[in-house]
C-alpha cells in the first residue's frame, strides 16, 4: 500500500503554488500598498508572527479539532459523514479536515465522491510534503470570504482595516464563520447575522473552556463593524518602483515609516492645492535617515488620483534640470582643493568663458563679492568662474562618483552651464548628495528595502568633513521663510542647512535641506514641464520643505552642527578674503582647512610712483632719482576696472603713465572676453553678422589699440564695444593697451 501511495505521489504530485497580492510594506510591516493576484482574488500571504494563538485555537477548535492527530483524514469523521449521508439519503456532513479543504481549495472539484477521494489522496500528499504549521497557513491563506477576498489576511484588512496578529477574539470568531455562508454573511451587509453566528460559537468557545470566561464575557459584548474597504495605496510610485526592482516577490519590505509617509503625503497634497490656483499642480518629497541612508518618506506625486495633472508620474525618478542645487557641491570641491574659503572674494562681473555668458538670475552685476556672499545669494557668474578654475571635467567625474547617472552618461556633451541646472538631474539623486553633506562627506546610495540593498557598495568620500562643515555653515545662516526676521523670535529654533534651485524658464523648483537626523528633498513644478512665472525654489518649493523639517522633526538638536578639528578660524582682509598685509586695515575672522586652503597675502592695495601732485605716475625703467611720492592705490582687476567703466562707477585708479617713459610693459595685460581663442564662429550673412571687439583692461588704462590679422583696425576706450565684419577664415585677432601689454587670440570662421 505504501509503495503504491509513493507510485502514485511521483506520478500525480501535488502542486501548491499560490498566487498572492502583492503587498508592499513599511518598515514596521504595515502594509503600504497592495494589488491584486495574477487571477484577480485579494489573497494575502500571511506572516507565521500575524498568526496568533487565539486564531489558531478558533480555526482549529471550528474546522477541525484533531488536526494535529490525523495524517490529513480523519477516519472517525468519515465513517461518520457516512453513516449519517445514508440514513439520510443527503450530504449532512463532508467530513473534511483542514488538510482537506487545503487540497480542494488548491484544486476546486464538483463536490462528488470520486472528488472526495482525490481529496483524501491530496490531503495525505500535503501531509507527507508539509509541516501542520505550514498546512494551517495554507488553509488561512485560502479560505474564501466571498466576493474576490481569499484568506484571512486579506480579509481583515479589507473588512476591518486590521492586520490579523491585531485583530480580538470576537473579530476572529466573526471572520472564521463567514467561509461557511459567505454569500449570506457579508460584511457591512450583515453585519446583525454575522454577530447572531459569532456569538453562538463564543458560547460554545466558553462551554468547552478553550478561552477564558472574563474574556468571551468581553467578546460577546463588542460589536461587529465590518464593511468593505479600499486596499492600501500608499506610496504607489515606490510600490511600483520596488515591485520592478523585486519582480518574483509577493511581500516586498519597504524603508519607508508608515506613520511619517502619512504624514508628509497629506502636508504635501494640503500645500499643492493652494498652488493650484497659480497653475502649480505637482510635487515631490524625499526623506532619508541620515544615519542609515534608508529612505523613510517616498511622495512622488501630491495626488497620485490627479489623472488631469499626470499625478501617476513619479517625481522622485523624473529626470528635471536641478537650477543652482549643485553649487554647494562645487564650492565644497573648491574647497578642498585650497581654492577658496567663505570669506574669499570673487567678481561677480559680465565674463565670457569659452564662448559662454551666464548671467545671474536678476541680470544685475554686483562686483566683488564674498564666497559665502555668492553661495547664499546663488549668484550664477561666481559659481561659473570657480567651475572653470576647477575644471568641468573633474567636477562631472565627481557628480558620477555621487551617483548622477544621466550625468555620467551625458558627460561629454554638458558644458558650463551643468552649474545653472543644464544638465538632467533626479530628485534621489540629489538628496543622496545632501545626505552626503550631512555625513562628513561620505556618500552611499540610498536604501528603500532591505531586499536589494546595494551588495559590494562601499562609503565614498566625495569632501572632506572640514569642507562639509564649511558648506553646513554657510547653508545654515539663510534667512529661513518660516521663521520672523527678528533674531529673539527664532531662538532655540534647530539648524537646518539648506539650498534652492529655481531651472531656466521656472519649469522647476527645487530646495534640498539637512539637518543631524534627516535630509529632505523637494520638487515643486508640473509633470507636463509647463513654466510658471510664479515658481521659483525660494518662494514655491521652500515653504514645503520646512513645514515638513517642523513636522517629522520638529524637536531635533539645536547643536548638531559642530567645528571639527580639522577646521581652523584665521584673519583675512575683507577686500580679498586672503591673508592681511601690514597696509590692510579692515579684516575678519574666516573659517579655513589648515594646511589646505591658499595662503597668500592679500594684494588689495599696490605701491604706486607718482610725481608730488599724483598726476602721472612712474614705472622702474622711468622712475626719477628723486621728486616722487609713493602711494597706496587700489590693485583693481581689469575685469572690474571694465565694470567700472562700463557702469560708470567712480573708483580710484592710478594717473596715466609718463608719457616721456619709452618703456612700459609692467602690469596686467588686457584680456579679450568677447571671443574665445581657437573657437570656431559661423556667419551666415556677411553683411549683417559682425563679431564683436572687448576686453577688460587694467585700471590705468584709457585707450587699447585693436588688430586684425596684425593689421590696425581700431582705437578705442577700455571700455568701448567695438564690431568688426570677418573676410577670413582664418583670423587673428590683437588687443594692445596703451602701457605696450597686449593679448593675442586665433579664431577660426566659417561661412555658411
Amino acid at each position: 500500500m505504501v509503495g503504491l501511495f509513493i507510485v502514485a505521489d511521483l506520478a500525480f504530485p501535488v502542486h501548491t503554488e499560490i498566487p498572492y497580492a502583492r503587498v508592499v510594506l513599511a518598515s514596521d510591516s504595515t502594509i503600504l500598498y497592495a494589488t491584486t493576484a495574477r487571477d484577480g482574488q485579494w489573497r494575502m500571504k500571511a506572516m507565521p508572527e500575524e498568526i496568533t494563538p487565539e486564531l489558531k485555537k478558533t480555526i482549529i477548535f471550528k474546522e477541525d479539532r484533531y488536526f494535529y492527530h490525523h495524517f490529513g483524514v480523519n477516519p472517525v469523521s468519515v465513517v461518520r459523514a457516512m453513516v449519517r449521508n445514508t440514513f439520510t439519503g443527503r450530504r449532512t456532513s463532508g467530513a473534511s479536515t483542514i488538510t482537506m479543504q487545503v487540497a480542494r481549495l488548491l484544486e476546486p472539484r464538483r463536490r462528488t465522491y470520486t472528488s472526495k477521494v482525490i481529496e483524501m489522496f491530496r490531503a495525505t500528499q500535503l501531509e507527507v510534503h508539509f509541516s501542520k504549521e505550514e498546512i494551517l497557513r495554507m488553509y488561512l491563506d485560502l479560505v474564501p470570504y466571498g466576493s474576490n477576498i481569499q484568506g484571512v489576511k486579506a480579509a481583515a484588512l479589507l473588512y476591518l482595516g486590521k492586520m490579523p496578529d491585531h485583530l480580538s477574539l470576537a473579530e476572529v470568531t466573526a471572520l472564521s464563520v463567514i467561509p461557511n455562508r459567505p454569500n449570506s454573511l457579508v460584511p457591512g451587509v450583515n453585519n446583525i447575522s454575522i454577530m447572531r453566528e459569532r456569538d453562538r460559537w463564543l458560547h460554545w468557545f466558553g462551554s468547552s473552556k478553550l478561552f477564558p470566561d472574563a474574556v468571551i464575557r468581553d467578546a460577546l459584548h463588542e460589536p461587529f463593524a465590518g464593511s468593505r474597504r479600499n486596499a492600501p495605496q500608499q506610496a504607489p510610485q515606490l510600490a511600483h518602483r520596488l515591485q520592478q526592482a523585486q519582480p518574483f516577490a509577493d511581500v516586498i519590505v519597504s524603508t519607508v515609516d508608515a506613520k511619517m509617509q502619512k504624514q508628509a503625503q497629506l502636508i504635501a497634497h494640503d500645500y499643492m492645492s493652494q498652488l493650484q490656483l497659480l497653475n502649480i499642480n505637482n510635487a515631490a518629497v524625499l526623506v532619508v535617515d541620515n544615519e542609515t541612508r534608508n529612505v523613510v518618506v517616498y511622495v512622488g506625486s501630491s495626488d497620485f488620483a490627479d489623472s488631469m495633472h499626470h499625478g501617476q508620474v513619479d517625481g522622485i525618478m523624473a529626470l528635471r534640470s536641478p537650477g543652482s542645487t549643485l553649487k554647494p557641491f562645487l564650492y565644497g570641491l573648491c574647497m578642498d582643493r585650497g581654492m577658496i574659503t567663505p570669506h574669499t572674494v570673487v567678481a561677480d562681473v559680465p565674463v565670457n568663458i569659452k564662448g559662454y555668458s551666464p548671467e545671474n538670475y536678476d541680470r544685475e552685476f554686483r562686483g566683488n563679492v564674498t564666497i559665502e556672499y555668492a553661495l547664499s545669494h546663488s549668484l550664477n557668474i561666481p559659481a561659473v568662474r570657480l567651475l572653470d578654475a576647477h575644471g568641468l571635467d573633474g567636477f562631472l567625474h565627481s557628480m558620477a562618483g555621487a551617483g548622477f547617472a544621466a550625468v555620467a552618461r551625458s558627460s561629454k556633451d554638458l558644458g558650463m552651464s551643468v552649474i545653472l541646472g543644464g544638465c538632467s538631474v533626479r530628485l534621489d539623486e540629489l538628496t543622496g548628495l545632501y545626505t552626503a553633506f550631512a555625513n562628513n562627506g561620505w556618500y552611499r546610495p540610498l536604501q528603500f528595502s532591505p531586499a536589494v540593498e546595494t551588495r559590494g557598495q562601499v562609503d565614498s568620500s566625495i569632501l572632506s568633513p572640514a569642507a562639509c562643515y564649511l558648506l553646513s555653515d554657510m547653508l545654515c545662516k539663510l534667512q529661513r521663510p518660516d521663521l520672523p526676521n527678528s533674531w529673539q523670535a527664532a531662538k532655540n529654533v534647530p539648524k537646518v542647512a539648506w539650498k534652492t534651485g529655481t531651472s531656466y524658464g521656472r519649469k522647476d523648483a527645487w530646495s534640498v535641506g539637512y539637518n543631524k537626523r534627516y535630509t529632505i528633498g523637494v520638487w515643486v513644478g508640473n509633470f507636463s514641464a509647463e513654466g510658471v512665472q510664479e515658481l521659483s525654489g525660494i518662494n514655491t518649493a521652500t515653504p514645503l520643505l520646512f513645514q515638513l523639517f517642523n513636522a517629522l522633526d520638529r524637536d531635533a538638536a539645536e547643536d548638531w552642527l559642530q567645528q571639527p578639528a580639522t577646521v581652523g578660524t584665521r584673519i583675512v582682509c575683507t577686500e580679498t578674503g586672503m591673508a592681511p598685509e601690514e597696509w590692510c586695515t579692515n579684516t575678519t575672522s574666516d573659517l579655513f582647512i589648515p594646511g589646505v586652503s591658499g595662503s597668500d597675502k592679500c594684494t588689495h592695495l599696490k605701491q604706486v610712483w607718482t610725481d608730488p601732485r599724483q598726476t602721472m605716475c612712474y614705472c622702474s625703467t622711468c622712475l626719477p632719482a628723486a621728486g616722487y611720492k609713493t602711494v597706496l592705490m587700489r590693485n583693481i582687476a581689469p575685469e572690474i576696472a571694465t565694470w567700472y567703466e562700463a557702469s560708470r562707477i567712480a573708483y580710484d585708479k592710478a594717473p596715466p603713465h609718463n608719457p616721456a617713459c619709452g618703456h612700459s610693459s609692467e602690469g596686467v595685460a588686457p584680456r579679450i572676453t568677447s571671443l574665445t581663442n581657437g573657437m570656431t564662429y559661423l556667419i551666415e550673412n556677411r553683411e549683417q553678422q559682425k563679431l564683436q571687439l572687448s576686453c577688460a583692461a587694467a585700471g590705468d588704462v584709457s585707450t587699447v589699440y585693436w588688430y586684425v590679422n596684425d593689421r590696425l583696425y581700431a582705437k578705442a576706450a577700455a571700455s568701448e564695444k567695438l564690431f568688426f565684419s570677418a573676410d577670413a577664415a582664418d583670423i587673428k585677432i590683437s588687443c594692445v593697451d596703451d602701457k605696450g601689454r597686449n593679448e593675442h587670440i586665433r579664431i577660426k570662421v566659417k561661412f555658411i
